[in-house]
């Protein structure tokens, strides 16, 4: 069986603050738990990814966030 996941691409907006990335995260964590298990986090200098496990949880994560 292959492995795949589902990444979601939040682009750094002008506008952001820290609060509300700081939510975004803090979403995340309420509703999927620490990263590592359901989804990680990677962050540059444009945009933030999350990769998820479950395409369920990727779905569940955009309609929220994007």
């Amino acid at each position: 069986m292959q492995d795949t996941k589902t990444t979601i691409r939040i682009p750094w907006r002008k506008g952001d603050s820290q609060i509300t990335w700081d939510q975004t995260c803090m979403w995340a964590i309420e509703h999927y738990g620490l990263p590592g298990k359901k989804y990680i986090c990677h962050p540059t200098e444009d945009y933030m990814d999350f990769v998820f496990e479950q395409e369920a949880d990727a779905i569940h994560f955009s309609l929220r966030w994007l």
